[in-house]
């Protein structure tokens, strides 16, 4: 596996304000880094200048835009997305600026020992009561629960494509993040992370609620555990078990 190439796969929903930055910044960390790449953008039918001003990016580097077909919400275009990269090595970041580009590179090379590398949110320039909710939702359910212990909600993730194969994924429209780790890890796939710094949004406004997506998180957690708790109890329910991968029972 070249671990050069990587496609990127972002999210978007009326980020006009962020577009031209996010690529500036991703195509010169690709330059210095000496990485192919490609962006893939699946737009949630944006109501501003997002969608024009990606195709005339992708008039000049190597940027794709497709239209979001499925279900409401960030989780289905992320799965929409994943299905047109082109390179072994995917990457998923949010469009708002958020998250650093920067840091691909590094969790790139952590590949080396993993098979998922995770953005650690280790600091958070974002309000007092965004930090606290989210850290506690992590502790609680992400590791009390799920077993996790990365940031289960981060929006920065790289990871091998092959992870993605037999995993059955059907999250609620922002619960991605959980259900994509927990069934991973549930299939012996090795998970890292790596700290970085997570900024505040510069342009635009977020497309989530927070109160009613925490609530929709938490019950899609609980939910999640509950159903491969029984299997876990009683493992001819779930035969082949999830964690047993082909490779890992030669």
């Amino acid at each position: 596996m070249k671990l050069n190439t990587i496609s990127i796969i972002v999210p978007v929903r009326n980020e006009q304000g962020n577009i031209q930055l996010l690529v500036d910044r991703i195509e010169k960390t690709a330059v210095l880094n000496s990485l192919t790449y490609e962006v893939v953008f699946i737009d949630d039918h944006s109501t501003d200048k997002t969608q024009e001003i990606i195709k005339t990016l992708a008039n000049q580097l190597p940027i794709s835009l497709f239209l979001k077909k499925g279900k409401r919400g960030k989780a289905q275009s992320l799965i929409e997305g994943f299905k047109f990269a082109k390179y072994d090595t995917i990457c998923m970041i949010d469009a708002d600026l958020q998250y650093p580009p920067e840091a691909i590179p590094e969790m790139l090379k952590k590949l080396d020992e993993f098979d998922i590398v995770v953005a650690n949110r280790k600091t958070r320039h974002v309000s007092t009561t965004r930090k606290y909710l989210s850290q506690l939702y992590t502790f609680i359910f992400g590791k009390m629960l799920l077993g996790l212990s990365v940031d289960v909600q981060s929006g920065l993730k790289v990871f091998n494509k092959q992870v993605l194969r037999n995993l059955h994924l059907n999250p609620t429209p922002w619960g991605f993040d959980y259900e994509f780790l927990y069934k991973a890890k549930r299939m012996r796939w090795q998970i890292g992370q790596v700290d970085i710094v997570f900024n505040e949004r510069l342009y635009g406004f977020s497309n989530i609620n927070y109160m009613h997506t925490g609530l929709e998180l938490a019950y899609g957690a609980v939910k999640l555990r509950l159903k491969y708790l029984v299997k876990d109890i009683l493992r001819f329910l779930d035969y082949p078990h999830h964690s047993e991968r082909p490779d890992l029972c030669k």
